[in-house]
């Protein structure tokens, strides 16, 4: 069987006015496409004006900004007149893409642009001051503190493993990672799962790490097969 390279998947905490923002598994992109339809909904429920992000990423202080944030993560060693020049000369999505950081999948009605994360929250934050405070939300809120707590529990957890199994393979804590990854998500896929999960998934994953982690601090489990048996049968 094929494993999948890349899979689009969204996470339920990233609805912005009822239309869900898509995520590759692979490269991280958001869609710029869903962006555009959250913002064209948003507009009719609070009567804003006509805002293309097309255009929005022609003006010369998206340029700027787009610079220094590839200029910050060392994505190009360009100065800005130069990198502005190339823009008005080869255009900013053309640009963009051969970076490698804007992406375009579809014809017609099934087109989707697809953009590196930071560059999304650039646009994002620029299209209406009501979404640049969703988004400063989603960067700040539980997606961050929840996502923390799961990664925080997973090292209690693999040194109760240890203890109880002898140093076992690093192929054992890979197999108990996807037992928790089918128990929360319904399946296990490579490439980035808990980067998408959800704030209640995530809290779900902590908790299954910290059960695992008690049960054997307990002395109830003693076996590989008994920690497995504990994920997947773990109902909280």
């Amino acid at each position: 069987m094929t494993m999948k390279t890349n899979v689009v998947l969204a996470s339920t905490d990233r609805v912005l006015f009822g239309v869900t923002i898509r995520q590759n598994t692979k490269g991280s992109e958001f869609s710029v496409t869903d962006l555009q339809k959250a913002y064209e909904r948003a507009r009719f429920m609070h009567g804003w004006h006509s805002q293309s992000i097309s255009q929005l990423m022609q003006t010369p202080k998206f340029t700027e900004r787009v610079f220094y944030i590839l200029q910050e993560r060392d994505l190009i060693k360009l100065d800005i007149p130069t990198f502005t020049e190339m823009v008005e000369r080869e255009g900013i999505t053309k640009v963009l893409k051969g970076i490698g950081l804007y992406k375009t999948t579809g014809r017609g009605v099934n087109k989707t642009v697809m953009v590196d994360p930071y560059l999304w929250v650039l646009i994002a934050m620029e299209l209406n001051p009501m979404i640049y405070a969703k988004v400063i939300i989603w960067i700040t809120d539980t997606l961050v503190f929840d996502r923390i707590e799961a990664g925080s529990e997973y090292k209690p957890m693999n040194g109760a493993i240890k203890y109880v199994l002898g140093n076992p393979e690093q192929t054992v804590y890979i197999k108990f990672a996807r037992a928790i990854n089918k128990k929360v998500f319904g399946q296990h896929q490579s490439g980035g799962m808990r980067n998408l999960a959800s704030a209640k998934e995530l809290r779900k994953i902590a908790d299954i790490e910290k059960f695992i982690t008690n049960i054997i601090s307990q002395k109830l489990i003693h076996s590989e097969d008994q920690i497995l048996n504990a994920i997947q049968n773990y109902d909280n």
